[in-house]
């Protein structure tokens, strides 16, 4: 069959979900093509991020045009309006008119593009797909004024935007439980008529590694008996990794380290560097920086514990697939712990976290619920098998046509 995944930005160095579902589409002999902007996303700090990753240029701004991508046509339209992550891509309906796909998977409706891919259905004659990702109700540590705004931008134009695409879409899938419920809440969908498909992780290329284990640890001269808790991620305030280092600060624990992995906001990046001298004079705390999806898998197989002290992310599903335990805040993806893989806690509350933390130091414990970890990705989280869902998903609703 010939698929289209539509997203407003897309960025395979980094490796998200769209990323991953065009990849095992390809394998399964279909073929991909993906239709995006020719702009980057607004991370902060993303031109630092990408630059470190060896891409040369000076602006989020890439070349339009098609290119070849592992065997995937990734199309980048021009950007002709953007704000936060609302965007508007010029030559949409002309590039899916000479695609001519069978299935239009389109993932982050409040972007816009999906919403465009719905209005011309009919007329184009594909199967669409929407993927939901976003609540966005419940976004922790906004400050007040961002909150306000982000309600306003919401209640006036994206659920505007996002209930007729949704109505217009032949299956509609939540990635989270929660995103169901918000789907179902907001917009008065019925929860059989939305399917739950949630996020994966590329179980080959994340795996632990005990040669990668012994080389990171002797780079950064963590001794073969210190248990090393980590937080990965991009670094922004609403993550809460200020709490992660108080909470290691106070429980004073000997023969144990804190790697703080990732780039994002510089601001709030360097506040945690000078709370962490504040702390414990920064001995033991580690910041190696932003950390490319395939070395990744190595500083996980480098570290002992992840920690997810904020929003969640799911990048908690790759430090599973390398035998990580977690713990994590329980938000959105707290089902992850499900599988006696590790501890959630209530957002905020210190003593929790440290309670969870000191359990950690159990070596038998670790090593138990990290074998846990591995099999509940390889189980239920694999992207092969998410793949295989959304194909499945998207011939059933062809035949309701």
């Amino acid at each position: 069959m010939k698929i289209v995944h539509l997203v407003g930005y897309y960025t395979p160095e980094l490796g998200y979900q769209e990323n991953y579902l065009a990849e095992e589409h390809k394998k399964m002999g279909h073929e991909v093509n993906v239709i995006t902007s020719n702009l980057l996303y607004p991370f902060p700090n993303i031109k630092g991020i990408m630059k470190q990753l060896g891409m040369k240029f000076t602006s989020r701004k890439m070349k339009a045009g098609t290119e070849n991508v592992g065997g995937i046509k990734v199309h980048r339209l021009p950007a002709i309006f953007e704000y936060a992550d609302f965007i508007l891509l010029s030559g949409l309906k002309r590039k899916l008119r000479e695609i001519s796909p069978d299935i239009v998977f389109a993932h982050e409706s409040r972007q816009s593009p999906p919403y465009y891919a719905a209005k011309w259905k009919k007329e184009l004659g594909y199967v669409l797909v929407t993927d939901q990702h976003d609540f966005h109700h419940n976004i922790p540590r906004h400050n007040p004024v961002k909150k306000i705004l982000r309600e306003l931008d919401y209640f006036f134009v994206r659920n505007v935007m996002v209930r007729k695409t949704l109505a217009r879409s032949d299956a509609i899938i939540a990635v989270t439980q929660e995103t169901k419920n918000y789907l179902v809440r907001t917009f008065g969908l019925h929860a059989k008529d939305v399917y739950l498909v949630e996020l994966g992780v590329d179980i080959g290329s994340f795996r632990k590694s005990q040669k990668a284990r012994l080389e990171l640890r002797k780079k950064y001269g963590i001794k073969n008996d210190e248990v090393v808790f980590s937080f990965a991620g991009t670094i922004v305030r609403r993550k809460g990794i200020e709490l992660l280092i108080d909470a290691f600060s106070q429980l004073k624990i000997a023969k144990s380290r804190l790697m703080i992995i990732g780039d994002g906001d510089k601001g709030y990046l360097q506040e945690l560097k000078d709370l962490a001298k504040k702390k414990t004079s920064g001995k033991n705390i580690i910041f190696p920086g932003f950390v490319p999806k395939e070395k990744l898998p190595g500083y996980f197989s480098a570290v002992d514990v992840g920690v997810w002290p904020g929003n969640n992310s799911v990048i908690i599903m790759e430090a599973m697939a390398c035998e990580l335990p977690i713990i994590m805040v329980d938000l959105q993806l707290s089902h992850l712990v499900k599988y006696s893989n590790g501890f959630s806690f209530v957002e905020n509350d210190m003593e929790a976290l440290k309670a969870c933390m000191r359990k950690m130091m159990d070596v038998d414990r670790r090593k138990n619920m990290g074998q846990l970890s591995r099999k509940a990705v390889v189980d239920n989280y694999s992207y092969k098998k998410i793949a295989e869902k959304f194909i499945e998903i998207a011939k059933k609703a062809g035949k309701k046509r």
